[in-house]
């Protein structure tokens, strides 16, 4: 897959990706909101239409401006070039956010049984369990099978700030990437009800990687104001690495120092167990979990070569970690990352169908 190249001001990053890509975004936002309207009714029981999204974007407008004006300066010129309207681009960026406001953030909102939507599956490899003695990280990114085409791997060099290499979909923030200061950043998705207006997770992610250390990225996490659950991990070519388990209004940090650190669906910390959807751990996240664990434990050093086997993995069948369309999801795209190194290694589609390839920051 050819690198997306974006330079300049955010505003002209944006409206060059939206000229690169401009039908493929408008293709994408007609698939990303029908599966919002699907799944915050099939999740939490409420029928919405695009006006009742779309209000609830203009809603969270305001927060991500306040929180990252550069990111939004961003989206706007993906909005102006494609055609779309910023509402419409910052939903498209913000799907998962956005269904699961739609879905819990109602007063009386009934509590359905969750069910096995999205399937990442992360794991983090501190130094100690590093053949290279370097920080990895691994990821697959698992959502509707209908998206896959408009994956895309984009590299920015910004005015101001430091370079990025980072996994994405068309017109959207960075997803799963790196930074020249030798940051990593990824993210699985949790669903949990307390969801509220706010900023999405692309908007945390392309904001953490905006920034030069890892105590300012830390901070980009933890005092986000963020509408909806993700786990997010941090990494640096310092040796250092947390996880943080967000909800909407909590965050529990976990330190990654000694062995590898696997989150998948489910919230593991136990003081956000009780704000999940009813139903969940589901079985897929919970087997995942496992599986990746008990990996994690055949070598005593990992390396890259053996974390991108990891993505291609089959056992369990339509729980394993490699999905092919089980109820309409799919492993769209994994990544591996050393921040130390600068280097990602990517995969399209399911990791057992394709090649992986590798890019560096410079």
């Amino acid at each position: 897959m050819d690198v997306i190249e974006l330079c300049g001001a955010p505003r002209d990053m944006g409206t060059a990706f939206g000229e690169i890509c401009r039908e493929a975004i408008s293709e994408l936002y007609t698939l990303r909101l029908e599966n919002a309207l699907t799944q915050a009714e099939l999740y939490g029981g409420h029928k919405v239409d695009e006006l009742g999204l779309l209000q609830l974007a203009e809603q969270c407008l305001r927060a991500v401006r306040a929180y990252t004006p550069e990111g939004l300066e961003e989206l706007e010129g993906v909005a102006a070039a494609s055609g779309l309207t910023l509402a419409q681009v910052w939903m498209m960026n913000s799907l998962t956010d956005v269904r699961d406001v739609a879905a819990y953030g109602y007063k009386g909102s009934p509590s359905l049984a969750a069910v096995d939507g999205e399937a990442c599956s992360s794991a983090v490899v501190p130094p100690p369990r590093s053949r290279t003695g370097q920080i990895l990280t691994v990821q697959t990114w698992d959502l509707s099978t209908d998206n896959m085409p408009f994956v895309r791997v984009v590299r920015r060099v910004p005015t101001v700030g430091p370079a990025t290499l980072a996994m994405t979909t068309v017109g959207c923030l960075s997803l799963i990437g790196l930074n020249e200061c030798g940051l990593g950043v990824g993210t699985t998705n949790l669903r949990t009800t307390d969801t509220r207006v706010g900023i999405g997770y692309l908007d945390v992610i392309h904001k953490a990687l905006g920034t030069s250390t890892f105590e300012g990225a830390s901070r980009v996490i933890v005092d986000a104001p963020r509408a909806a659950a993700h786990y997010y991990y941090l990494v640096s070519e310092a040796d250092r690495a947390q996880g943080f388990e967000c909800s909407a209004t909590q965050v529990q940090t976990i330190p990654i120092i000694e062995d590898v650190y696997v989150h998948c669906n489910h919230c593991l910390c136990p003081s956000l167990l009780g704000l999940e959807a009813q139903g969940t751990p589901m079985a897929s996240s919970h087997h995942r979990q496992q599986r990746m664990t008990d990996l994690a434990q055949e070598v005593p050093r990992l390396d890259p070569i053996r974390l991108q086997a990891w993505c291609a993995d089959m056992y369990g069948g339509d729980l394993a970690i490699n999905r092919k369309n089980v109820d309409g999801i799919s492993t769209n795209a994994s990544v591996v990352m050393n921040p130390a190194e600068r280097t990602l290694w990517f995969i399209h589609g399911p990791a057992d169908l394709g090649s992986w390839f590798e890019y560096r920051l410079a």
